[in-house]
């Protein structure tokens, strides 16, 4: 299965074979995170795949392998992760991994050699136990004209896309140049204090998906003084 059909069949593993991967295909999981597409590429970035004795998390479940994400802070480096590491979770479900973004997470006994870049977020990967893949009419996600200022088809990547806690906050507008605005839902100060910061590495899965679909001509931007949209915060602008 490729990448842009994988986005229609994924879906986020919670229980998982205890057997760890083995070198070559973990080898090719770094190999392709290595080679991923950079929203910003001023931003420094790193991973390290890690075993689920070196990880502290919430969950109550566990998966043989966690890739730990750091990463330098700057302009939209939340979105930058979002936007890396769904092409990875792509990438691994196509491959028969299973995989899934824990924002409750942490490396521990490992210390990221760069000191200018803090811990981000974690994902689980391994083989999965159950169903690794479900069908189309299996996903609980808003309508399109619930995401974008119009209808348009090209955005149906987008609308399948995992949030947290399937929060789904992106809205997309069509802009005078003929290309897009992305918009992420402001919360409530305690909604806010829950999802702030994963809404903004989902809007970079988001961006992802979008990507994967139109590799060819996808182009991301920001404006220096965007469009305002009530209850909305501007998260940049791009081409397909």
């Amino acid at each position: 299965m490729n990448l842009e059909d994988t986005i229609y069949r994924r879906q986020s593993i919670r229980s998982y074979d205890s057997t760890p991967l083995d070198n070559q295909t973990l080898d090719e999981i770094r190999e392709f995170i290595d080679n991923a597409k950079e929203l910003n590429p001023n931003i420094r970035w790193s991973y390290e795949i890690l075993p689920t004795e070196d990880i502290s998390t919430m969950m109550r479940w566990k998966s043989p392998h966690y890739i730990a994400i750091f990463s330098q802070e700057k302009e939209n480096y939340y979105q930058n992760i979002g936007f890396i590491f769904q092409q990875a979770d792509l990438f691994l479900q196509s491959k028969g991994i299973g995989s899934c973004w824990i924002g409750m997470g942490n490396p521990k006994n490992y210390e990221n050699p760069d000191k200018n870049q803090k811990p981000i977020i974690i994902m689980s990967i391994g083989k999965s136990k159950g169903d690794l893949y479900r069908e189309r009419n299996q996903f609980k996600r808003k309508d399109l004209d619930a995401i974008s200022d119009k209808s348009d088809e090209r955005l149906i990547p987008a609308q399948f896309a995992p949030s947290s806690s399937n929060t789904q906050p992106w809205y997309f507008t069509h802009n005078d140049e003929g290309a897009y605005d992305l918009y992420r839902i402001k919360r409530g100060v305690i909604r806010n204090k829950m999802f702030g910061k994963w809404n903004r590495i989902d809007t970079g899965i988001a961006l992802a998906h979008l990507y994967v679909a139109n590799r060819d001509s996808f182009k991301f931007y920001r404006k220096d003084n965007p469009k305002e949209l009530k209850g909305h915060f501007y998260d940049g602008s791009f081409e397909i």
